[in-house]
């Protein structure tokens, strides 16, 4: 889109021609209308006075489905989440102990079964991963792999086992080849000489920042305030819920955000207002509004128009919030009087 956000604006007369513009150079597909509280039909009636919209172009959405979706990725990455039955942790070991049975039985075409299954059960996970139950899976496929001839693929699961286990070591079974692109893969990935870790290693900031606890990835938990710094390709997400801990495979290929709606308290909305607190919200309504470009919100009298293309995150301020209001003076008793 060419035209640019609508000024701050009071009067529909100035917003008018802006708004148009915005709204009339795609698709005739309704604008969501962001709300945390109110009766949506008239915060729409309200939204539309003040930016001049004709009817029918806004689509009020409460805040409160936004924050009821599953975490999502925002970016250069994607998360699969669990479609089956909890998995405990047992059945997890016992999948795993299964692989390493059948590989010694020289069963190929069962290892692999039960490898999948393996991967299919963690993914489901209810309770935090055993990191080095974890890391020995994806070792085990990594062997696989390169038995088949794939090493690239071997790659991308030593990465992964890494990733739980940055310090473990080759398999008694690992051939020659598998245990050469393990150590290639541990220098690259976790053997770096910057305090930031190494090049390769990909930004994941998680949203918001302040949480109660987790999310959880590869078994360590996210810090507070610093991005996740992961390698590309499969990654084990654990999620705190009021359902209990919930798993997700987590692929990261490029800097993104990791939105975990559940996380927000409060009233976040009006936090649109402030320059600091801002790209957080605007990555909530990216990931709650994936085919949206362009989002209204309003809070306590604001509007606000987001840009949610992925080149965009501006905030525009429509309508400002209202100045708070002053204290009641408190008349202090006049001591000459008696």
């Amino acid at each position: 889109m060419t035209a640019q956000p609508p000024r701050r604006a009071r009067r529909p007369a100035r917003a008018l021609p802006a708004a148009l513009a915005l709204l009339s150079s795609g698709p005739a597909a309704a604008v969501p209308l962001v709300y945390a509280e109110g009766a949506p039909a008239e915060l729409r009636a309200e939204v539309e006075r003040a930016t001049g919209l004709p009817p029918g172009q806004l689509e009020p959405v409460a805040l409160s489905a936004l924050l009821g979706r599953p975490p999502a990725m925002v970016g250069s990455g994607a998360l699969r989440h669990c479609a089956g039955a909890p998995v405990r942790g047992p059945e997890l070991r016992a999948a795993a102990l299964r692989a390493e049975a059948a590989i010694g039985n020289g069963d190929a075409g069962q290892a692999q079964d039960q490898l999948d299954l393996a991967l299919g059960a963690m993914g489901c996970l209810s309770e935090r991963v055993e990191p080095p139950v974890a890391a020995r899976i994806f070792m085990l496929r990594a062997e696989a792999q390169v038995r088949r001839g794939d090493p690239e693929a071997a790659r991308n699961e030593l990465r992964t086992a890494l990733a739980f286990q940055p310090e473990i070591a080759p398999l008694t079974s690992f051939s020659p080849e598998a245990a050469a692109l393990l150590e290639a893969e541990r220098a690259a990935y976790f053997q770096c000489p910057s305090p930031s870790g190494c090049a390769g290693l990909l930004p994941v900031v998680v949203r918001p920042g302040a949480r109660s606890a987790g999310p959880w990835v590869d078994g360590v938990a996210a810090p507070a305030a610093d991005p996740l710094r992961l390698t590309p390709g499969l990654h084990l997400l654990q999620v705190a819920s009021t359902a209990g801990l919930r798993s997700a495979w987590l692929t990261v290929e490029g800097p993104s955000a990791l939105v975990i709606p559940s996380a927000w308290r409060g009233a976040p909305l009006p936090g649109l207002a402030d320059a600091a607190a801002a790209p957080e919200l605007v990555d909530l309504l990216r990931a709650g509004l994936p085919q949206a470009s362009l989002a209204y919100a309003t809070a306590g009298g604001a509007i606000w128009l987001v840009d949610l293309a992925p080149d965009g995150g501006s905030v525009t301020t429509v309508v400002a919030p209202p100045p708070p209001a002053a204290p009641d003076k408190v008349e202090k008793p006049d001591k000459k009087r008696r």
